[in-house]
């Protein structure tokens, strides 16, 4: 009878420990980083705000950030938006990220104020407004994308 060659078992490797990604902590972010940003996010959406009364949609285009302008191309957000009160009383229905502009960023965006700033990682920020009852509001989700801060989604 033929021998069976005994097969030696491969040790199994110890499953090697990630290094975790340190949480990102907004309290580490310096004053002078927290300023200065505030400073650069002021002057962005006064800039928006002369873009969107102008119209200018080309320019508008350029202050976001790839995944923002995928989302609100898509035929789903546009039809879920179309689906807004106000939208469907004047009997608007959004076909693309121009009507998008014109019918909902230019009627709501032009006057814009950013009264603080939180960092969410070092790249990301929430441009905040408080209401007159002192609510704090996201106003925009914004990016920093090489250098330049571009109005941005996540989820």
């Amino acid at each position: 009878e033929p021998v069976q060659p005994v097969v030696q078992a491969e040790p199994v490797p110890e499953p090697v420990q990630e290094a975790q990604p340190v949480p990102f902590d907004p309290a580490s972010v310096s004053s002078e980083l927290k300023e200065a940003t505030f400073f650069d996010v002021k002057a962005l959406i006064q800039g928006l705000n002369s873009i969107i009364q102008a119209k200018d949609y080309e320019s508008w285009l350029a202050v976001l950030s790839a995944d923002y302008r995928d989302h609100y191309s898509s035929a789903e957000t546009l039809a879920r938006i179309s689906d807004a009160a106000i939208l469907k009383r004047q009997g608007i229905v959004l076909k693309s990220l121009q009507d998008y502009f014109i019918h909902v960023v230019y009627p709501s965006r032009q006057n814009d104020r950013v009264d603080d700033i939180e960092f969410i990682a070092p790249d990301r920020i929430r441009a905040i407004i408080i209401n007159p009852k002192g609510e704090r509001l996201v106003l925009y989700n914004l990016e920093k994308i090489g250098d330049t801060w571009k109005i941005a989604i996540w989820r």
